[in-house]
This record gives C-alpha cells, sequence and structure tokens, in this order.
C-alpha cells in the first residue's frame, strides 16, 4: 500500500515537473554526461567504441566538461540507458551534477540519440539515423555517432556565455561612456573583432525537443566584440532592455560562428528549427532610450527535485 501511494506521489510530481520545466528559460550547457551505448550484445565492442567517440567529440570543442569513465562508475551509473522520464533525468543530473544527459540506442539498424536536460528532465535534442545497410554496423556506429554529436553541437542556439572577471567583479562594466562586458567562446571559436554578439533567452513551449521547435528565442541585448584572445572577448554593449539580465553565465549568441558551425557539422537532411537571429524579434532597445528595468525571470526546481530523489531512495 505504501509503495502504491509513492508511487502515485511520484507520477504526479514528475508530471508537474514536465509541464512546468517546458515553460522554464534554458540554462547554460557546460557539464555533460554521456552513458553507454544501448546496442545488441554483438555490437558491444562497437557500442564502447561509439562512446569513446562521442565522449571525445564533445571534449574536442573546448566548450564542454565531460564526464569520465571512471567518474560514471565511481557514481554507479555507467550503464546502457535507453529514454530516460524527466524524473529520472533531474535525479541523475543532480546525482552527477551535469547540465545535460546524453544517451545512445540502436533500434533496428537506426543509431538515436537523445540529449536531456539535467536541471529539469526535458529533452532538449533527439535525433536519429539509419546505417547504411550494405555496410557492417560495428564498422559504422563510432564514425555516426561522432557525426551526430557534430550535429548537436552545431544546433546549439548560444556559442557562448557571460563571465565576470575576477577583477572587475561584475558582469557590466564601464570604460568612458562605454559599457562592456566579457564572454567565453572557447579557443575554437573564429569569432572576430566586429562580430555582433546577442544575449539570449531560450524559453520552451511545448513538448518537442527544446533545440528543434519546442522553444522561443528572445534576444535582450546586443553589441559588438571589441576585443577577442584565447577565446575570450570583450564585447561594447549597444543596447539592451535590462542591464540586470546581464549575469554571469548568461547565453551568448554570435550570428556569424552559429553560421560556420551549421555549414561545417549539420547533417544536411536534420530539420532544423531553431530560430535564427535575423528572425528573432529583440525586444531590446538602444541603450540609450532605456527608460525601466525589468526583473528577471527566475525559476527553480529544487523543492520538487529533492522530493522526487526522495522517493526514488524509497524504492
Amino acid at each position: 500500500m505504501l509503495r502504491s501511494f509513492l508511487f502515485a506521489v511520484w507520477l504526479v510530481i514528475a508530471t508537474g515537473l514536465s509541464a512546468h520545466a517546458q515553460t522554464a528559460d534554458h540554462q547554460l550547457i557546460r557539464r555533460i554526461a554521456v552513458f553507454p551505448f544501448s546496442v545488441p550484445r554483438d555490437l558491444a565492442a562497437a557500442g564502447d567504441e561509439g562512446w569513446w567517440q562521442a565522449r571525445e567529440e564533445f571534449a574536442s570543442t573546448r566548450r564542454f566538461l565531460v564526464g569520465s569513465k571512471q567518474f560514471l562508475i565511481k557514481s554507479d551509473v555507467f550503464q546502457p540507458r535507453r529514454d530516460l522520464e524527466p524524473a529520472d533525468a533531474i535525479i541523475l543530473g543532480k546525482l552527477l551534477d551535469a547540465h545535460a544527459l546524453v544517451t545512445f540506442q540502436m533500434q533496428d539498424r537506426r543509431l538515436l540519440m537523445t540529449v536531456y536536460d539535467g536541471g529539469n528532465g526535458v529533452t532538449i535534442w533527439r535525433r536519429g539515423l539509419t546505417l547504411h545497410p550494405s555496410l557492417p554496423m560495428a564498422e559504422q556506429l563510432p564514425q555516426i555517432a561522432k557525426r551526430m554529436v557534430d550535429d548537436f553541437v552545431s544546433t546549439i542556439p548560444y556559442q557562448g556565455f557571460t563571465i565576470i572577471d575576477s577583477l572587475i567583479g561584475q558582469a557590466v562594466y564601464e570604460e568612458g561612456d562605454v559599457k562592456l562586458a566579457q564572454i567565453d567562446l572557447g579557443i575554437t571559436s573564429q569569432a572576430a573583432i566586429g562580430d555582433v554578439v546577442q544575449w539570449i533567452r531560450i524559453t520552451g513551449t511545448t513538448m518537442e525537443p527544446l533545440f528543434q521547435g519546442g522553444s522561443k528565442t528572445v534576444v535582450f541585448a546586443e553589441g559588438k566584440i571589441a576585443k577577442i584572445e584565447q577565446g575570450i572577448a570583450v564585447v561594447e554593449i549597444q543596447r539592451a532592455s535590462s542591464l540586470k539580465d546581464l549575469k554571469e553565465f548568461s547565453l551568448v549568441r554570435v550570428p556569424r560562428e552559429a553560421d560556420r558551425l551549421a555549414k561545417a557539422y549539420v547533417i544536411r537532411d536534420n530539420p532544423r528549427t531553431t530560430l535564427s537571429a535575423d528572425l528573432v524579434a529583440p525586444e531590446a532597445a538602444p541603450m540609450e532610450q532605456i527608460s525601466k528595468e525589468r526583473k528577471p525571470l527566475a525559476t527553480t526546481l529544487s523543492i520538487i527535485t529533492s522530493v522526487a530523489a526522495f522517493l526514488l531512495l524509497a524504492f
């Protein structure tokens, strides 16, 4: 009786959590956990190689911190996983301190990759590729996995995030009459002086994967790169709806860099539905015309997450 009651409560929480998460603002992805591939036994070796290829491809972008095999084993989670429920993704994200969780699974000759938000459990991105029927699956699996990782990375609507210099101590600072901010674009970025930079907010709107039609993107500030060195750029802010919204880890889009990544890595039959910068109506106003500050949206799932974790342990 108690177990049935706890399961019913867990189900209500998970349902409410999923609905709430769909309307929450997306947070920066930095720490990623990639789970072992769920494949038939005769493809186990290829699945292991695919896991290494996927993990290394994430790490090679220099945009992410990727959990090691030893870390996942130590956390007792290094095992193949298929589809995750939102509550399960939240618990795993909490356990691993991961912003995103990645699973791979074989369905006949089709490899499916899914990325989940480790904070609120929603599906961020989902993609399947069918292996060539004339080639051994074991030979194709690792390279297909690598291509899918590149495709996902190129689909991410932002290419950097706001950082705070320890000597400055704030996200926005002034030099003369110019307002500046620093952003981290990673050392592999090809952004250059003069490139347009947009601070964006991504909010879930539907049950579709967040980066594939399930969200809306709003530009709330804009500027141009004034200086860049080793992937760290200084941006002159030219307009903003609210300077208070420019915080540490705020999402940053660089349209020219986004286009470069799309041309280089997107799998051409991939239906990309993420809005490009010129299709998003900015709510940002020129700096000299800002008349009032808007309170930033604040969302928290800590209480629900704690209850979900407790119920999981109760089983």
